[in-house]
């Protein structure tokens, strides 16, 4: 029965207004539709609840359309209309046949409608669904025949004597007036003139000129810092010698231009670069022919450095950040020697020293020191003794005798269960069908619990069965398997290791001290943290019981600030970190050359400086924010 009203009148029908339109040129449509639907609304005596209005996106690109994706949505969530009034079909998709049904469906699965000022859409008979794909069918040749009339009218256009503007997006340095006369950017020529001559002398890079343009404060045309890439695009573009360019990519949902003809594509095809259609002499030139050809013979021969380069498996690949800017450092190969190779903040790399400091570190110098941490707090001798006293004592609790009475208790219980699942398999005979599915779950759920106590009842068993020296042994089999592990690491290769270190290690940071040296600024690594997995199963090993250990700071070192960055008690279960600190597995990490760490500085003097003879040539921070440098 139709909803009522208070006066006995039927209640309105529910309806929702769909809005579309395919591009901003057509400011009015939206509102055209809003009146010529609301006016149908009111002749057929709906209650509009909302409206759902995509502005300038087509009819074929639905997963761009977040308005009717919320439409839809509400349909599968359950709607509060029963309606939804569009102006034609095709406002809510010009898709083919195939991937319309995909979207329509959950509207037609809710038992919603839809209607147009042409009538109702029929989903529900066979002339009706026939009539339909017909009509969106031809919707849908309607936007492949405009796709290809547009390549058509593009290619046209560029193969006339006169073009307008440099071909497609203006460049920075260009811009194209009403007319369509294309106009130099005086101030941005100037940069432009500046990059092609930087990159041609010796020694120069992607990277240094887009640290000399963001250290003079200069910002791409979208206002962003220049890197390597956006000084890479400007050095590519043949815009610059006067030439008009057009179809450098090989794009469009339906067909496209290359090699100055019409190809067909599919809505899946990537966007790849072809052969471009070029025509000299269009427009004034910012660089010269030749330095332009120049500037391309030493792109391409970078280019070709790079991929004779092995592919070499960096260990520390994604694990290394840097400390100055909090981003990850990648790795490379020093340039003098090919075979040694280090990581460099990527900061730096991108943007040079106004965006980060060079900041590098030697990956054997880096390998050898975490390698030497890990053997401190996992594979040392110091480290598996302190594993076989945590697994003992455990042994010691599990295998406390069990009175009889506990022993009795659990026979007794498995009995009375034994006895409940032998009652409940008859009763399963006789119940009614209706209530079967249920006695077969509570039948199950007292097998699991049956199952449970005659485990405990076995492990009673076998604990009494096991002598001290047989755990003894289990005991050694155990740390021999981790001393295994061990020569395991020593011996895999790169991208072996790099699998361990991440089963191990989740992040490691650095730190640097920056001196000025004249023109130079020297970036030393000081130190670091390693962040290790919580669930890698050793977090015991690495702190005491007690609590984490202080940052900086070893067995015999002072207890004044935790790694966590609180005095949190750390509870240990077996061989599981501590559920109460997140961070308890964060372990101190010293320069490659420094040694254990204690409370005596075990730094050789440098014998350079009287003045600072028998003192640490590498002291560390203190742990108050602010404190004086120290030797740990």
């Amino acid at each position: 029965m139709a909803a009522r009203n208070s006066n006995g009148k039927p209640a309105p029908e529910k309806a929702v207004l769909y809005l579309r339109m395919s591009s901003a040129k057509q400011d009015k449509s939206i509102g055209d539709q809003r009146v010529e639907l609301t006016t149908l609304a009111q002749r057929k005596g709906y209650s509009v609840l909302r409206e759902y209005v995509d502005e300038a996106i087509s009819g074929d690109d639905t997963e761009r359309r977040p308005e009717f994706l919320r439409l839809r949505q509400d349909c599968e969530n359950g709607p509060d209309f029963g309606t939804i009034l569009v102006w034609d079909q095709d406002r809510l998709s010009r898709n083919d046949p195939l991937e319309i049904g995909y979207w329509l469906k959950p509207i037609r699965d809710a038992g919603v409608v839809v209607e147009t000022p042409q009538g109702r859409v029929d989903w529900d008979t066979l002339g009706g669904r026939l009539i339909y794909l017909i009509s969106q069918e031809m919707k849908h040749d309607y936007l492949r025949s405009l796709s290809r009339n547009v390549s058509r009218g593009l290619l046209a256009e560029a193969r006339r004597d006169k073009h307008r503007g440099t071909g497609g997006k203006d460049p920075f340095g260009y811009w194209t007036d009403e007319t369509g006369t294309v106009v130099v950017n005086s101030d941005e020529a100037a940069v432009v003139r500046k990059i092609f001559e930087w990159y041609v002398k010796p020694g120069s890079s992607l990277r240094s000129i887009a640290s000399r343009l963001n250290a003079a404060g200069i910002k791409t045309r979208r206002g962003t810092p220049w890197k390597q890439t956006s000084v890479r695009r400007i050095l590519r573009n043949p815009k610059y010698t006067g030439c008009y360019l057009r179809f450098r990519y090989l794009s469009g949902k339906y067909f496209g231009v290359s090699g100055g003809e019409i190809v067909t594509r599919n809505k899946a095809d990537k966007t790849v670069e072809v052969e471009p259609l070029l025509v000299p002499g269009n427009h004034t030139p910012i660089i010269p022919q030749e330095l332009f050809d120049q500037v391309q013979r030493k792109l391409d021969q970078a280019q070709k450095w790079t991929a004779r380069r092995d592919a070499y498996q960096y260990v520390f690949r994604g694990l290394i950040f840097c400390g100055d800017c909090k981003r990850v450092m990648q790795g490379g190969s020093v340039r003098h020697d090919p075979q040694r190779h280090n990581y460099l903040c990527k900061t730096y790399h991108s943007g040079g020293k106004a965006a980060c400091y060079c900041n590098t570190i030697d990956e054997d110098h880096l390998l050898a020191c975490v390698r030497r941490k890990l053997d401190e707090r996992y594979f040392g001798e110091t480290a598996i003794e302190r594993m076989r006293t945590t697994i003992k004592q455990a042994q010691a609790e599990a295998a406390e005798p069990v009175s009889p009475v506990d022993e009795r208790h659990l026979r007794k219980r498995i009995e009375a269960l034994d006895q409940q699942i032998d009652a409940g398999a008859e009763r399963v005979f006789s119940a009614p069908e209706a209530l079967v599915p249920k006695l077969y779950a509570k039948l199950e759920k007292l097998r699991q619990d049956r199952d449970q106590l005659q485990r405990q009842l076995d492990a009673v068993g076998r604990t009494e069965k096991r002598s001290a020296q047989e755990r003894d042994q289990e005991v050694e089999a155990a740390l021999d398997a981790l001393r295994r592990l061990r020569e395991t690491l020593d011996a895999a290769g790169p991208e072996d290791l790099r699998e361990y270190l991440r089963k191990i290690v989740v992040r490691i940071e650095l730190e640097f001290t920056h001196r000025q040296d004249g023109k130079l600024t020297r970036n030393s690594c000081t130190g670091g943290e390693i962040l290790v997995r919580p669930d890698a199963g050793l977090g015991s090993l690495m702190f005491p019981h007690a609590r984490c250990w202080p940052r900086g700071c070893g067995p015999a070192g002072p207890s004044h600030r935790v790694a966590c960055g609180t005095q949190c008690p750390t509870s240990y279960s077996g061989m599981l970190p501590g559920p109460a600190c997140e961070r308890q597995s964060l372990a101190r990490i010293r320069h490659p050359d420094a040694h254990t760490i204690g409370p005596a500085c075990e730094h050789p003097p440098t014998g350079r400086d009287p003045a600072r003879a028998g003192r640490c040539p590498r002291p560390q921070a203190s742990g108050r924010p602010g404190g004086r440098r120290r030797c740990p």
